[in-house]
């Protein structure tokens, strides 16, 4: 029960300390698409699509080893890994601005124009700022500061709308760009502020050693971090050739609404995290681990169901007449994170048993059938083939993690998986099939009604535990 216990009380703190921050972020949606068009919203999200991809690449994913690493040591030894790990990625991005220069200088000789170009400062300040913020946030959670941890997330986000409403209006794109990248810079300082993080900076603590054992895990993970990008990014500058970057903006916001299921797993992973790496290899472990995918799992569906019912008047609601289209987008797309989001919990296993090539080849069969799904499908459907590709990637990536990591942490239920998924893919249809509201309705309610019939032991147990957990 204890396991259970410190799993509710973690998720509980994260949820607590995001999902005010998260849902403002969500809500100020109307106030970005009233000063940003179409155009200047494709523009940001690609910028953010690079910096998603570079921040990796250029710093070796030291921020998933530093997570790893110094969790449970002395308090010299997680001086010698946040050092250690600190200096290579700051001499690392030192370089990456000496070839941003050069790239940039070469681009205007033979006067190409497009984003790298004209956005190069903002995007190399953005990626020193997400490294700077993630880095410090993720090594507050390895020492066991989860509340600051939780708290930076906070700041990121109220930063970020507080400063936008500022420049957003006064500066238009350039503002809204200012006001991420600042946002980044005030989350990182507070991390190290309120974990004392600058006293485990110590120059003389700095170990090869130390790096190299760092290094050998985050490497491997390098190429999971690209092609998780190429399944989930990609398709951006694809669809910015064949379709133009008007179209990137109109998935840009349909993805919106779907990350809120991303949203919820976000607050719950890094808890689970935790609990993964204190129970795996523990007598019981398996059934925990089964409990807690179920009852993940219902969460998706259930909120894959009302995305899907509500998606439309969500869009009328948040945006202008300009991006109304993308509320067709949505209901896909949500089936799509959901996969994704599958994948990822299954994959903390791979955490557990420092086993990251297994983040490598499943990532690497998702990402190179996304890739070519992109290339077939965007050229002659658009914003269809991004969604298309997405959903068949993000499947593929679930059953190989599932495939995986059977042989120590089988899943057990795959019929009611299979049947709780086929439950959702009928809904989303009915909603294709017609747009009558009153069979949406009435779809809706017969699909309550069968998720409820399929776990009614199981939400019986649910409720028994979570009553003696209130308790103690």
């Amino acid at each position: 029960m204890g396991k259970y216990r410190r799993l509710g009380k973690n998720t509980l703190l994260m949820f607590l300390g995001n999902i005010g921050s998260k849902s403002l972020s969500f809500l100020m949606l109307p106030f970005y698409t009233s000063f940003l068009s179409v155009v200047d919203y494709g523009t940001v999200d690609l910028i953010q699509v690079y910096v998603q991809l570079l921040v990796g690449l250029c710093t070796c994913t030291l921020t998933e080893a530093i997570f790893v690493f110094p969790k449970g040591q002395t308090f010299a030894m997680q001086q010698t890994y946040f050092t250690s790990g600190l200096l290579f990625s700051a001499g690392a991005l030192a370089l990456t601005g000496v070839l941003f220069a050069v790239v940039v200088l070469v681009l205007r000789t033979i006067s190409y124009e497009g984003i790298f170009t004209e956005y190069n400062l903002s995007i190399f300040l953005m990626l020193c700022a997400t490294f700077l913020q993630s880095y410090t946030q993720q090594f507050a959670r390895s020492i066991e500061r989860v509340n600051v941890y939780v708290v930076s997330g906070v700041v990121l986000t109220l930063t970020t709308v507080l400063t936008s409403l500022v420049t957003l209006p006064l500066w238009g794109l350039h503002g809204y760009i200012y006001s991420i990248i600042v946002s980044y810079f005030a989350a990182a300082l507070y991390s190290v502020a309120a974990a004392r993080e600058h006293t485990y900076f110590s120059p003389a603590r700095l170990s090869w050693p130390r790096l190299r054992e760092m290094l050998r895990y985050s490497i491997p993970m390098m190429p999971n971090s690209i092609m998780w990008w190429v399944s989930s990014s990609m398709n951006r500058p694809i669809l910015e050739h064949y379709s133009g970057i008007e179209a990137i903006g109109i998935f840009a916001v349909a993805n919106k609404f779907p990350l809120l299921i991303s949203m919820l797993y976000t607050v719950f992973t890094y808890s689970w995290q935790i609990s993964v790496l204190d129970e795996f290899g523990k007598p019981g472990y398996r059934e925990f681990y089964n409990r807690v995918f179920r009852v993940q799992l219902l969460v998706f569906v259930l909120f894959v169901l009302g995305i899907t019912f509500f998606c439309h008047s969500l869009i009328k609601l948040m945006t202008t007449t300009d991006y109304y289209e993308a509320g067709q987008y949505v209901p896909i797309l949500s089936l799509a994170v959901v996969f994704s989001n599958l994948a990822g919990f299954v994959g903390t296993n791979f955490s557990a048993t420092k086993e990251s090539r297994h983040y490598f080849t499943t990532s690497l069969w998702s990402g190179l059938l996304c890739l070519v799904l992109n290339f077939l499908l965007i050229p002659f459907c658009g914003i269809w083939g991004v969604i298309v590709s997405l959903l068949f990637s993000n499947i593929l990536m679930f059953c190989l993690r599932i495939r995986k990591t059977q042989a120590y942490s089988p899943i057990t239920n795959v019929g009611l998986c299979l049947q709780l998924l086929l439950v959702v893919g009928g809904y989303i249809a009915l909603f294709y099939w017609t747009e009558s509201h009153w069979v949406h309705t009435l779809g809706l309610l017969l699909a309550l009604a069968v998720v409820i019939l399929l776990n009614k032991d199981f939400l019986s147990e649910a409720y028994s535990i979570c009553k003696r957990l209130v308790k103690k």
